[in-house]
């Protein structure tokens, strides 16, 4: 496999991490390198399958250089991403609208290059699909306006807003003809009845209504017109405006009309096969609808799918049909669990607890959000997340430490706040331990991703022999902090079964790492130390 990469203002550093963890996985790897003045031109030269570049990249004419590269046909589908390091130096917000698709953390390893440059090209063949199904779109248009079948179509308020060349030929008038001399009437219930009971017939729940009409054409020759109204829904699921297709049906009419005449007995057969194909025409409709509906609910389940389980296991499910479970030699598991929450239950109504409590899990959410933990569940009060899954680093006993330490100051900040409002103090109990685990989804319609092993229990009996607004460790957990963090040694604590287990408070991280008086958020030089993991 040919793989081009064109990276822009490196040291040299990069492109020999590159060549060493892509060199299994990709044979005939090419990397260019540019300045970033340069990207532009250097990528209409080579065609890269992708564009990496650096913070220091984002100056005006780097900027400028990514834009161009975007705002040409024939280069913006090829994706750009940034390779930055753990602190964040970027204004994530901005550089998506530069035109970079996606970050790599530094430092990267081959399993989240790999997966970044999947990501990246299955986003590309993304947007190829949406342009085919624009040119689609067009394509449709031009036949929606070239039919022998007059195309109608009506404001949700009932004023005539299109029509298509098949109206002008079928009923003689032009656009502005016709809505000169009808328009008032049209619409009128009294008028023309058959139209305004179709419309109402929409409003209460009809996907469409098919009518027969008698009408004279700008030359008074009489023709009857067979319609096919179907309402169009905005997201809100209301009705924005109506489709009408009309055929010209008067041949038939006469044809029925002579049948009748000659023979009574062929009445009901005719008025069977009138209804056959207006069931027909109306199944058409349905059909199409539904092929819509199945559409757009596929993408939201992809979006789903993402929501609730990681990107990793969400691509194994989508391409597989099923995620394989995984062992981890090292991660980091935090529980959590609010002090007498069965009295709160029982003193705050439930609409009011279920607020209050999902405004912690949310804020939970937010912390951990940028310590690549990943959330697994909640199980009433108890919150639960771990962190080196799915994809794997060594630096998760400290993320997941900062962020207990993150969680229960904002415990402390919101009690107070609480207080000032005379309101009770909600208070928790924190508590990690590192070890192995098997990770992987379970079920079948509502699956889930869980983790599994004796670390999950001893995490959980570290957050219930732990203290009100303390973050509790254990001794495993600890040999990875000690270097870094003030710990209070509790000694060995008893729990379930008789066993003892080693554990410690985290207090703050050491000043001399500590960028807070909490001792809750990295300074430069921890990051730094951190960067090596």
């Amino acid at each position: 496999m040919s793989y081009k990469i064109l990276i822009a203002d490196d040291n040299g550093d990069t492109i020999l991490q590159l060549r060493k963890l892509l060199k299994d996985d990709i044979l005939d790897l090419q990397i260019t390198q540019s300045c970033h003045n340069d990207i532009y031109t250097k990528a209409l030269k080579i065609f890269p399958d992708i564009v990496l570049v650096f913070p220091k990249t984002l100056v005006r004419t780097g900027i400028e250089s990514i834009m161009s590269l975007k705002q040409n046909k024939q280069t913006h589908n090829i994706p750009v991403l940034i390779i930055t390091d753990y602190s964040p130096v970027v204004n994530i917000d901005r550089i998506f609208e530069y035109g970079i698709v996606d970050i790599i953390r530094k430092p990267f390893t081959r399993e989240e290059l790999l997966l970044r440059f999947e990501a990246a090209q299955n986003r590309k063949e993304f947007q190829h699909e949406i342009y085919k199904e624009h040119e689609l779109l067009r394509e449709l248009s031009i036949v929606a306006k070239k039919t022998a079948n007059s195309v109608v179509i009506i404001s949700s308020d009932g004023t005539i807003e299109w029509i298509n060349e098949g109206f002008e030929k079928m009923y003689g008038f032009s656009y502005n003809e016709f809505k000169e001399k009808f328009e008032e009437n049209i619409f009128n219930p009294d008028k023309n009845p058959k139209l305004f009971n179709a419309i109402q017939k929409c409003k209460n729940g009809y996907e469409s209504v098919v009518y027969e009409n008698k009408w004279n054409t700008k030359y008074e020759t009489p023709i009857w017109i067979q319609t096919t109204l179907t309402p169009i829904f905005n997201e809100q699921n209301e009705i924005i405006k109506f489709v009408a297709i009309e055929s010209d049906v008067s041949a038939l009419k006469e044809v029925e009309e002579r049948l009748e005449a000659k023979n009574q007995s062929l009445l009901t057969l005719t008025e069977h096969l009138e209804k056959s194909n207006q069931i027909l025409e109306k199944q058409h409709v349905e059909i199409e609808l539904q092929k819509q509906a199945i559409e757009e609910q596929k993408l939201k389940s992809d979006e789903l799918l993402l929501n609730i389980l990681p990107a990793e296991i969400a691509n194994q499910l989508k391409k597989k049909g099923s995620a394989k479970s995984k062992q981890y030699k090292m991660v980091s598991i935090l529980f959590t669990d609010f002090k007498d929450f069965s009295h709160l239950a029982r003193t705050i109504p439930s609409q009011d607890l279920i607020t209050e409590l999902n405004t912690y899990f949310q804020k939970f959410d937010e912390i951990i959000e940028g310590h690549y933990i990943e959330k697994i569940k909640t199980i009433g009060d108890s919150y639960m997340c771990a962190g080196g899954l799915p994809l794997t680093n060594r630096s998760n006993p400290i993320d997941v430490t900062i962020a207990g330490l993150k969680i229960q100051k904002f415990i402390k900040e919101y009690a107070e706040e609480k207080k000032l409002k005379n309101e009770e103090a909600w208070q928790l109990r924190v508590g990690i331990h590192t070890g192995e685990v098997i990770a992987g989804v379970i079920g079948k319609k509502k699956f889930a991703y869980d983790i599994w092993g004796d670390a999950v229990n001893k995490a959980a009996r570290m957050e219930q022999f732990g203290a009100i607004a303390k973050v509790n460790v254990s001794g495993d957990t600890y040999e990875f902090l000690k270097d870094y963090f003030d710990c209070t040694y509790r000694g060995k604590v008893e729990v379930k079964n008789n066993d003892e287990l080693e554990m410690y408070y985290v207090n703050r991280l050491k000043p001399e790492f500590s960028d807070d008086p909490e001792g809750t958020e990295p300074n430069a030089e921890f990051l730094k130390i951190l960067a090596k993991y």
